[in-house]
């Protein structure tokens, strides 16, 4: 005799499954968007609850909120992806080979010819051109989406900050783990995202933008162009910008423009790198320190996956896939 009740537990989770895939393709062109509006979510939330306490309206400073991501994030990013896609262009087309010449020359006779670098010199432009402009017809191409993805960020960020909290509470009877665990998990997102975005990100973003603004400063073209590298090497410790900062005052005194070597050398000394060293310590201070491997590799792996939002996504999606197999050592491995 068939046993009705497994029939309907077996039919309900057919139902449940094939209502999840199609729930996942429905929402598949927008998880980009939806994974950024999360994160931003959570690394704003302490600026919403200040915003709260004092015009006491829950949607009110929701709003403010979203006003001030919209002004000081997205607005500039796209004129910052826009600027940096012509820069990037405008530097490959105009690069004078013989500055690299120059500094690779020095680099042999300090270091022997197995430290000559015009090969990978090559490469990496190479790759840079096919970056830019495959993000620059990618911009044009998607206005429309991207749009329409930004304004489901930011109604999704509208109700996470008025109903997050409510949502949290009912997130974390779904998570098969005891109490205390959950708890923990819950903060470690918390300090994982914060401590991502504002520890590595926000610094890294911070030392890209002092050494453009050197580099604007003497007249070094394309600033822009060398701001984004010097965001992507930020995330390189001891090295970091200096891979790009300190070639370019050695090109100024190479061109007898000894001010303006000495200016970059001073500015990217203490202002570039010396951020690395005073302002991440007193950022992350109380929150995840996250080891600059797993940044990087969330970094470049985020702006291969997602694009230029991947900076920020991909770091906390690897970050938390570290703290979820510390979790599984401590419960499964250390403890058995």
């Amino acid at each position: 005799m068939v046993d009705s009740e497994k029939v309907s537990k077996y039919i309900f989770i057919i139902i449940l499954l094939i209502l999840s895939y199609l729930a996942f393709k429905l929402s598949q062109p927008f998880l980009t968007y939806i994974f950024l509006g999360m994160i931003l979510t959570i690394a704003v939330y302490p600026f919403y609850c200040w915003f709260c306490k004092r015009i006491k309206n829950r949607k009110l400073g929701s709003m403010i909120a979203i006003v001030l991501i919209l002004l000081i994030i997205i607005i500039p990013s796209f004129i910052i992806i826009s600027a940096l896609a012509k820069q990037t262009i405008g530097f490959i087309n105009s690069f004078d080979q013989t500055y690299f010449e120059k500094v690779n020359g020095y680099v042999i006779n300090i270091l022997g010819p197995r430290a000559d670098l015009r090969e990978n010199f090559n490469q990496f432009m190479t790759e840079i051109k096919n970056i830019a402009v495959k993000s620059a017809v990618s911009i044009a191409s998607s206005v429309a989406d991207i749009v329409l993805g930004l304004f489901i960020m930011f109604f999704m960020m509208y109700y996470g900050f008025v109903e997050g909290a409510g949502w949290l509470s009912s997130l974390k009877e779904f998570i098969p783990f005891t109490k205390e665990r959950r708890e923990k998990l819950v903060k470690r997102i918390k300090d994982v995202t914060q401590g991502v975005l504002y520890g590595q990100i926000f610094v890294a973003l911070l030392q890209g933008a002092l050494g453009g603004l050197s580099f604007f400063i003497i007249g070094i073209k394309n600033p822009v162009f060398w701001g984004f590298i010097m965001t992507i090497l930020a995330f390189i410790p001891v090295v970091g910008t200096g891979l790009v900062w300190v070639p370019a005052g050695i090109i100024e005194l190479i061109n007898h423009n000894v001010l303006g070597g000495i200016f970059i050398f001073v500015f990217g000394f203490f202002m570039v790198a010396g951020i690395d060293n005073f302002l991440k310590p007193k950022i992350i201070s109380g929150k995840a320190n996250i080891h600059p491997i797993v940044a990087l590799i969330g970094v470049l792996g985020g702006l291969k996956v997602f694009g230029l939002f991947g900076m920020i996504i991909g770091p906390v999606i690897a970050a938390l896939f570290i703290t979820m197999a510390e979790f599984f050592y401590e419960d499964y491995v250390k403890n058995k």
